[in-house]
């Protein structure tokens, strides 16, 4: 049943309603409306020295515009997906029964099991992006034959809904509501309810913060690592050395030994591909760049602490307790 409730949520966000891609005059941090705060033209300073949102752009806009892309496109499905939920709760609640169980009539039981056959042939028609043999991948090909006629028989019923009610769409592609006069503006109507805009927004929420926090956490990291360069940029130019000399003068890690190789191969030896003999140079290998880059670490830190450091990059207000 829960494949159901699944599948009917995708059909939720196919119907003719569905918003079409906005205009691209309009910025990513526009369209997603989901900064909760502007960001700081000077996110930090290293013992005087300026860190800029510029700075870190670079390294962070892609994976930033793909986080609030999110938002933009969900923004643009939850008007329908809204319409949908009403109107399937609202032929449950007419039959008197819950709308799992009416799912559970509509959709499931109309719903013919793919048989080993049908499975078969979808094996065959599929081998060339299938890596392994049809005994192995057969219950996730007769899933997904399920699935897919859930998904076809879900569309039918909810068009049926739609088409049987008196939904009216007024703002097919809602725009971010940001004051309560935009929160109040009526998106759609279903058989006389408004549908706001403030409804999508809150339907919205969790995704949005979840985006903020993730987005801070990017930039968070992506600063910290710019902080770390100017802190040896700083103690190499004093030193007169460059980095690598800095670096190699003061990071010291320990060899690791055949001994600690042998206790990481026996804790893992269910994810490494071969025994021990075949694979001790590239444990030690490995284990030793772990061990440089703490020594890394411990060294950067001791800088940091020993710096007059200012962050200005703020946690987003949703992540505040």
């Amino acid at each position: 049943m829960k494949i159901a409730l699944a599948v009917f949520a995708v059909v939720l966000v196919s119907l003719p309603a569905m918003a079409q891609t906005q205009t691209q005059t309009r910025t990513m941090v526009d369209e997603c409306a989901c900064e909760s705060q502007p960001l700081p033209t000077t996110l930090a300073t290293v013992n005087g020295v300026t860190i800029s949102a510029r700075d870190i752009e670079k390294s962070t806009a892609e994976s930033v515009r793909n986080l609030q892309r999110q938002v933009v496109e969900a923004r643009q499905r939850e008007l329908d997906l809204i319409i949908n939920s009403r109107l399937l709760a609202a032929e449950a609640t007419k039959r008197g029964i819950t709308t799992t169980k009416l799912l559970e009539l509509e959709v499931v039981a109309k719903v013919k099991t793919p048989t080993h056959a049908e499975a078969q042939t979808f094996f065959d028609q599929n081998k060339a992006r299938l890596r392994e043999d049809f005994p192995a991948v057969k219950d996730d090909i007769l899933k997904f034959l399920t699935e897919e006629r859930q998904r076809v028989e879900a569309k039918k019923f909810a068009d049926g809904l739609r088409a049987a009610s008196d939904t009216v769409v007024k703002v097919a592609q809602p725009a971010p509501a940001k004051t309560e006069a935009e929160r109040a503006q009526v998106l759609a109507t279903i058989n006389g309810v408004a549908v706001t805009a403030g409804d999508v927004e809150d339907a919205l929420k969790p995704l949005i913060v979840d985006v903020q926090q993730k987005v801070y956490e990017l930039r968070r990291n992506e600063l910290d690592l710019n902080i770390n360069d100017t802190l040896l940029a700083q103690e190499a130019a004093r030193r007169k050395v460059t980095i690598n000399a800095l670096l190699e003068a003061e990071v010291k890690s320990k060899q690791v030994t055949e001994e600690q190789a042998r206790l990481f191969f026996e804790q893992n030896k269910e994810r490494v591909s071969g025994d021990f003999a075949q694979t001790k140079d590239s444990i030690i290998s490995y284990l030793q760049t772990a061990e440089t880059r703490n020594a890394e670490r411990a060294f950067v830190e001791k800088m940091r602490a020993a710096a007059t450091i200012e962050v200005f990059l703020k946690k987003p207000e949703s992540a505040k307790p």
